[in-house]
């Protein structure tokens, strides 16, 4: 009846990080439920991926994630309709500086 597979045999993909600028923002329905994509540019040193969409399961919107944000996101990639695809990150939101001296907090959040 069929090959068994062990569930061994693949091997695990690394959890990485990126930081990069979000581009656009989509909502899209996934299996019925909401899901946010947010297509993001990475910066320097992951400029090898190209364009990554970060894709938040059962989330219409995420307050900061939006176009200009830059966002550093950490999660295990998969290629999902030919782009390379990060679902549900951790993430953390970077803002610019708020005056000459004082920078602003980054924003941790787990999805």
């Amino acid at each position: 009846m069929g090959i068994s597979i062990r569930a061994n045999s693949q091997a695990e993909r690394p959890r990485v990080q990126i930081a990069g600028t979000v581009q656009a923002i989509r909502n899209e329905r996934i299996g019925g439920m909401p899901a946010l994509e947010a297509e993001v540019q990475p910066g320097h040193g992951r400029a090898d991926l190209g364009q990554v969409d970060l894709v938040w399961l059962g989330r219409a919107s995420i307050p900061g994630i939006e176009p200009g944000t830059t966002v550093v996101a950490e999660g295990r990639l998969v290629v999902r309709r030919g782009r390379t695809t990060m679902f549900n990150p951790r993430y953390e939101l970077r803002f610019a500086l708020t005056s000459e001296h004082e920078p602003s907090e980054p924003v941790s959040a787990v999805a």
